[in-house]
C-alpha cells in the first residue's frame, strides 16, 4: 500500500473535535526527513515513507494537526530549526546545546547505536577502548547527537582523533565498502537496510552500543509563535498511542 492510500485510509480516526480541527486551516508543521530506511525513505517524487512517517502522521493526527515533510540532510536539519526554517525534527536525542534553541516532546520510539564494519574484518573490539592506539578511523554522521553514555566514550581524546565525520546518511555504507573508513557508528538497522539492498560486501554489528529514546524536536521560533504546540504534540502523542493503528505500524517494523 502506497504512503498516500495509508493515509487517506487513516483519516476517519475518531478523534475528539477532528471536525472542528481540519476546519481550522493551521498552517502545516514543517517537518525535516532525510534518506534514513527503515524510519524515514526519501527518493524521486513519492511521498516520504517509513516508521517515524507513519508514527508521527498519526500523532499530528491526534494533535488535530498537519505535517509537511521537507527533505534536508541530517546535517542541517537542527541548523533551519534554530533559525525557523523548519518547525519540527525528527528522531531527535536531547542534549544540553540543543535546549537552547527548542524542546523535545516526549519520546515515541526507541533507537538502537552500534558500531558496524565489513563481515569477516579484523578481530572485533569487545569495546569502543579498546580501538584506542590501533589504526582505525571511525566514521560518523555529521550533526547526530548520541546518548550520553555513547558522548562520554568518544570524548575520550584517543578515541576522538579516530573519528571521520561523513556529509549524510546515504554516504556511510560507500564509506565502509570504499575503505574510508573502518567502522560506522549508527543505527544498526539503517545500514543494515542499505546493505542488504545494494551489491557489495556484507555489513555486520560489531558492538551495540546502546539504546535509547528519540523525540521530536520543536524549534524555539515555532514555539515562540505557538507556546501551547509542544503540550498539543504531546497530548496528541499519547491518544496515538492508545490507537490499534500504533500497534499495526510497529508490528511493520519488528525490533522497534
Amino acid at each position: 500500500m502506497s504512503l498516500r492510500r495509508r493515509h487517506a485510509a487513516l483519516l476517519p480516526l475518531a478523534l475528539p473535535g477532528a471536525g472542528r480541527a481540519w476546519s481550522e486551516e493551521r498552517a502545516p508543521l514543517r517537518i525535516g526527513c532525510s534518506d534514513y530506511p527503515p524510519f524515514q525513505i526519501v527518493g524521486g517524487a513519492e511521498p516520504p515513507q517509513g516508521l517515524d512517517v507513519e508514527l508521527l502522521e498519526l500523532m499530528a493526527r491526534a494533535s488535530r494537526e498537519r505535517l509537511q515533510w521537507l527533505r534536508r540532510p541530517w546535517v542541517r536539519q537542527m541548523a533551519d530549526v534554530a533559525q525557523g526554517q523548519l518547525d519540527l525534527v525528527p528522531s531527535a536525542t536531547p542534549t544540553p546545546e540543543r535546549l537552547a534553541f527548542g524542546e523535545f516532546t516526549h519520546a515515541y520510539r526507541n533507537e538502537r547505536v552500534a558500531l558496524l564494519g565489513l563481515a569477516g574484518g579484523r578481530s572485533p573490539p569487545r569495546r569502543l577502548a579498546d580501538l584506542k592506539g590501533r589504526a582505525v578511523k571511525l566514521g560518523m554522521i555529521r550533526g547526530v547527537a548520541f546518548p550520553a553514555t555513547v558522548r562520554r566514550e568518544l570524548e575520550d581524546p584517543e578515541l576522538a582523533r579516530l573519528l571521520v565525520l561523513l556529509h549524510a546518511n546515504d554516504v556511510t555504507l560507500s564509506a565502509l565498502r570504499g575503505r574510508r573508513v573502518d567502522y560506522v557508528i549508527d543505527d544498526p538497522a539503517t545500514l543494515l537496510y542499505r546493505a542488504a539492498r545494494e551489491p557489495g560486501e556484507a555489513v555486520e554489528m560489531v558492538l551495540e552500543l546502546a539504546v535509547s529514546p528519540v523525540h521530536v524536536f520543536v524549534g524555539r521560533p515555532t514555539l515562540a509563535q505557538r507556546p501551547d504546540l509542544l503540550q498539543r504534540l504531546n497530548q496528541g502523542l499519547q491518544r496515538a498511542r492508545q490507537l490499534a493503528e500504533w500497534g499495526q505500524v510497529l508490528a511493520r517494523y519488528p525490533g522497534y
